[in-house]
């Protein structure tokens, strides 16, 4: 393509992105919307919107975060995170730390109990981590317990899982014994695949347990209905530990996937928080609904993951062409209306930690297209034979289409490649990663605790994760160098040095960083913004006496 027709078209996609972040709007021009407390109120009733219907409520097995949501109210680990994402003890009174920071000891409460009334036991802990990296249970949380002693040799089906590092002194004493000073692990605990499991339950119903009327739960509140695909309903829990402080009755969750029509019912009243709204909506919501839309920065990275076994991915050339022709800054403030930031790294920027920028962020747009088209026609490609590839994703809201339009158009214009869209449902997009039939697709992560290695290990070898099988020597040393040491500066020198290693690897495509977003309605009391964006019902209220 000639500069001047390339140009063109640069100025063309740019104009689709302002049009489509200014002209399609999903709500009125007016919003007529319920001002008033519902009866729903007074009976203590909080209705909340998820994305999507949770694939599965069993702790053990969830990696989502529709799931996470309900999974927070119905369970409680050792430790949990207060309203401003802070660690507090939870089943867990207190814990001990031995000199060289491999021992943790914890102290479960004594009067803590099931949702049956049985005691809560150190031995529940113990079956529930083992069940997590027992490679019979498949569950893809197994990484989170990678600083136990080990526990990836047992995840890997080289030793048993009574093997794992962590054993019951007494019902209420647990010992938990690391491979080497990991000092984020109490956050890595707020994890919802670390929560205790009822053994008795889980050993006589299977994988049943999880059913309403059936599970046995110790959080704030207990499973009464789920719906196929429809609502999730939860009461509360009156043998919880902490039962005085919970505030609510009930809580409803509605699984609705299209962020337009979650405005809508929360506009006609139907739900009182949402958890998200279509981002081309968001001038006209905070001009209407003003302190109800709640922004937040959040731990999460939006990116694609590239199959690297096989082509055309294998091919760290076009990988690379791929991720400089993406103008990240055009998608965030057009298109995105300046929500999010523009990704240039896995790991977002947060409290002391600064990812390394890769050379080219400094580089113009034109040098960057240019080096883009130079690697594209190096792994063989040209307006005569061009890249032809399917960009997998999961059906989402209207929100996500648009940005992987752009892409696609992004793609197109500055390097001739043609990337057709092709859509999954969730739960059929989640087992395609699994089995790696995707050779580009949506891969978003979430951070599981506040600390880089919750991304990092994402592109470990062996990592459930690691969907595009990504492998490099160099990067799993530095990883197992910042895991090992109990020094704070040596370990984030090895972050920074493993994150360049992908970086020159091009071992995923970046597009953005997140930020929270919600419709909270003013009655609904104790929200907080935080950057892990968790909040248990637990920690909320509903109140008539609200101020607008």
């Amino acid at each position: 393509m000639i500069p001047a027709v390339r140009m063109l078209c640069s100025a063309l996609v740019v104009s689709a992105l302002a049009l489509s972040g200014c002209s399609h709007s999903s709500a009125p021009a007016a919003l007529n919307v319920v001002e008033a407390p519902g009866p729903n109120v007074a009976e203590g009733h909080l209705r909340r919107q998820i994305d999507q219907a949770p694939r599965t409520l069993d702790p053990g097995l969830s990696v989502e975060v529709p799931a996470q949501r309900v999974i927070d109210d119905l369970f409680e680990g050792l430790v949990r995170l207060d309203p401003a994402g802070q660690l507090i003890p939870a089943l867990a009174s207190r814990w001990e730390i031995s000199a060289d920071q491999l021992q943790w000891t914890f102290h479960l409460r004594p009067d803590a109990r099931w949702s049956d009334d049985s005691p809560i036991t150190a031995h529940d802990v113990v079956f529930g981590w083992r069940r997590v990296v027992d490679p019979a249970t498949a569950s893809q949380a197994a990484q989170m317990l990678a600083p136990v002693r080990n526990a990836l040799q047992i995840a890997g089906g080289k030793l048993p899982p009574d093997q794992l590092g962590v054993q019951a002194l007494d019902a209420h004493t647990l010992v938990v014994h690391l491979v080497a000073p990991t000092g984020w692990f109490a956050y890595q605990l707020t994890n919802n695949s670390l929560f205790p499991v009822p053994e008795h339950v889980v050993r006589q119903h299977g994988a049943g347990w999880v059913k309403p009327g059936v599970m046995v739960s110790n959080g704030a509140f207990v499973l009464k209905e789920a719906r196929i695909n429809g609502a999730i309903q939860l009461v509360r829990n009156t043998r919880y530990r902490d039962a005085a402080a919970v505030k609510l009755q009930r809580v409803t969750y509605y699984p609705v996937g299209d962020r337009a029509a979650a405005v809508s019912r929360y506009l006609a009243g139907d739900v009182d928080v949402t958890d998200g709204f279509p981002i081309e909506d968001i001038e006209l919501l905070s001009q209407q609904l003003g302190s109800q839309l709640k922004l937040a920065p959040y731990l999460g990275t939006f990116m694609f993951g590239l199959n690297q076994t096989r082509p055309p991915f294998n091919s760290a050339a076009l990988r690379m062409a791929l991720t400089l022709a993406v103008d990240r800054d055009v998608l965030t403030s057009k298109l995105l209306h300046g929500l999010y930031l523009p990704a240039y790294t896995l790991v977002p920027a947060y409290g002391g930690y600064e990812p390394p920028l890769p050379e080219w962020v400094k580089w113009t747009a034109e040098q960057r297209h240019a080096r883009a088209r130079q690697l594209y026609a190096q792994a063989g490609y040209s307006a005569a034979n061009p890249l032809q590839v399917e960009l997998s994703y999961p059906t989402s809201g209207p929100d996500t289409r648009r940005v992987l339009e752009a892409l696609a158009a992004m793609w197109q214009v500055n390097l001739g490649a043609e990337v057709r869209l092709a859509n999954e449902e969730w739960r059929v997009h989640q087992q395609n990663r699994r089995l790696s039939v995707h050779a580009l697709f949506f891969n978003a992560w979430i951070g599981d605790y506040p600390d880089p290695q919750t991304f990092l290990d994402l592109y470990r070898v062996g990592s459930p994760q690691n969907h595009g099988k990504y492998s490099n020597a160099n990067y799993e040393r530095l990883i197992a160098l910042g895991s090992n040491t109990g020094d704070a500066q040596q370990r984030t020198q090895a972050w920074q040095q493993a994150e360049s290693q992908l970086n020159a690897d091009a071992a995923f495509i970046p597009v953005y960083y997140y930020q929270s977003r919600h419709l909270i309605r003013p009655w609904v009391q104790g929200w907080q913004g935080n950057i892990t964006d968790r909040h248990p019902s637990r920690d909320l209220w509903l109140s008539t006496q609200v101020s607008q």
